[in-house]
């Protein structure tokens, strides 16, 4: 893929975020979310709980930067939060297999959300029935397991990389930060791709053409989840709807046709 192209993709998505707040709140896409019950509410509800365990941290970066005495200070504080976060952080939820667990107790949030953004984009079907769900939930079980190991391989790889060439170690904490964002992405992306009967194998495959939007969508979900409480469920849902705008623009998927390849990935995408 051409930088061009993952550039254009990252900003197309960036782009959208106002329209997919627009679309949730005219079409009030919540609507719906109660035939789950009980479901929607323990799921969210431990997936808050859970997200409380990172506030602690970003109470010490705020407390850090209040503290800087320059702005080379300052950076260096927001320096040591990313540090802290991608070379210490796999015992928070942000840096490990936490931030996933989160994200996998937030299923039902993606899967109401991406289902009714489809309906009224595309007239796609929206399956309300608890076996569409609970074979939604499983599939995520399945597809964080092998992002998270991707992500494992990936972190270790570049701390030897950096290890070897340390005079570029400055970097190595912005790096990490950046891949982690592309795989919590990539697990947003797969939702989309299984609304239209995409295997795992083939949506991973699939979206190797979509960096640019995993990378987007990763990122705004990270910066999301430093909101307490409201952060886990909004930026689950802004992230939802976001990535159908942007991949039903520039992705060629059909429903009965569950393995395509993307009309011209290696062209940059237009922004309406």
């Amino acid at each position: 893929m051409e930088f061009r192209s993952f550039f254009g993709q990252f900003l197309l998505t960036i782009g959208r975020l106002p329209r997919a707040i627009t679309l949730i709140q005219e079409r009030q896409l919540w609507r719906g979310v109660d035939r789950y019950g009980w479901v929607v509410k323990v799921l969210v509800i431990v997936a808050i709980f859970m997200s409380f365990s990172f506030l602690s941290q970003v109470s010490s970066w705020m407390r850090g930067i209040s503290q800087a005495e320059s702005g080379i200070a300052a950076l260096s504080s927001v320096g040591t939060l990313a540090g802290n976060m991608m070379l210490e952080g796999y015992e928070s939820y942000t840096s490990g297999l936490l931030k996933y667990l989160i994200l996998l107790l937030s299923e039902v949030i993606i899967f109401h959300f991406m289902q009714r953004a489809l309906e009224e984009l595309r007239g796609h079907p929206v399956r309300t029935d608890f076996q569409a769900f609970f074979q939604a939930q499983v599939r995520m079980v399945k597809v964080v397991i092998r992002t998270y190991i991707l992500e494992l391989i990936a972190t270790i790889t570049l701390s030897v990389f950096f290890g070897i060439f340390g005079f570029l170690d400055w970097l190595e904490p912005v790096a990490l930060f950046l891949v982690q964002c592309y795989f919590f992405g990539l697990v947003i992306i797969d939702n989309y791709n299984e609304q239209f009967d995409m295997n795992i194998k083939d949506s991973m495959a699939f979206s190797r053409n979509y960096r640019g939007v995993s990378l987007a969508l990763g990122l705004v979900l990270y910066l999301c989840m430093l909101v307490p409480v409201v952060g886990v469920v909004g930026g689950t849902i802004l992230v939802s709807v976001t990535a159908v705008l942007v991949l039903n623009q520039i992705a060629d998927v059909e429903l009965d046709s569950p393995v395509v390849e993307p009309a011209n990935p290696s062209a940059p995408p237009t922004v309406e």
